[in-house]
């Protein structure tokens, strides 16, 4: 597992910056929202874009989740799928909440997974 915090420009060209968690062998790939600029539910077209091009992650295994307020009541997590079809940058996200078991299970087999 990687992490770390990325700053990138948010699509109001407002100075922003999330937390990045990265395992490489199953794809997936964290933007969890810090309270620094845009959120990441609404610049994760952006997010997803800067993250293939500053940490090398292929786009078309990639397996992008939101976190937004996490640790708060409202918290929430969702997996994020884009249109990729011109092959050059993500768009056009459509959300699917993961409910917080799943997602524990996600990063524990995610996890494991590194280990090997």
């Amino acid at each position: 597992m990687e992490q770390y915090n990325m700053k990138f420009i948010a699509p109001n060209r407002y100075p922003s910056e999330c937390q990045i968690t990265i395992y490489r062998q199953s794809g997936i790939v964290i933007a969890t929202d810090i309270d620094k600029g845009m959120s990441v539910t609404n610049a994760c077209a952006e997010i997803a874009n800067e993250v293939v091009r500053q940490y090398g992650i292929n786009p078309q295994r990639m397996i992008f989740i939101e976190q937004y307020r996490p640790g708060r009541p409202d918290q929430t997590t969702d997996l994020v799928r884009f249109d990729f079809a011109d092959g050059k940058a993500f768009r056009h996200p459509d959300w699917t909440h993961i409910p917080p078991d799943d997602f524990k299970k996600m990063i524990q087999i995610a996890e494991e997974t590194e280990e090997t």
